[in-house]
């Protein structure tokens, strides 16, 4: 039983890394405006390093997570991640700031999630996936133990 769970949040959890980071690999100037739309102050190098590096530490991140890569590695990179577009999410949020979080465009799905891309969504919806990662890691550091 918990094997089947630690592969489905390894699954959930890569697919949506995966997905965003390919909705943004071709996409740099876009990714860099969502950079800018946080209003946070960074120098124009450190905005456009990020613009051009997150995809692909995104796409990283959900193919080790899929694949079960260096597990323990892995989700604690997916944590950390996810706890800086916490923190950068809440702040729009608080700011009240009208924008897209620039992760992956779910209303595609279905028209009731495109909630999850403002800051107030994005927010609970990454709260949420720490928790996958709190347990993703136990779970899995308790199967290695084994």
């Amino acid at each position: 039983m918990k094997r089947a769970a630690i592969l489905a949040i390894r699954i959930l959890l890569g697919g949506l890394f995966l997905a965003a980071g390919l909705s943004k690999v071709g996409a740099p100037l876009q990714t860099l405006a969502t950079v800018y739309s946080y209003q946070i102050v960074l120098p124009d190098w450190l905005a456009n390093t990020i613009a051009h590096t997150l995809p692909w530490m995104e796409i990283l991140l959900g193919l080790g997570l899929i694949a079960g890569l260096w597990l323990p590695v892995t989700v604690g990179w997916t944590a950390a991640t996810l706890a800086v577009f916490t923190a950068l999410t809440a702040q729009a949020w608080w700011r009240e700031l009208p924008i897209d979080c620039g992760c992956i465009d779910l209303s595609a799905i279905h028209p009731a999630l495109a909630a999850l891309t403002t800051p107030g969504g994005a927010t609970m919806r990454n709260l949420v996936l720490l928790v996958l990662c709190g347990v993703l890691l136990r779970w899995s550091r308790e199967h290695c133990a084994k």
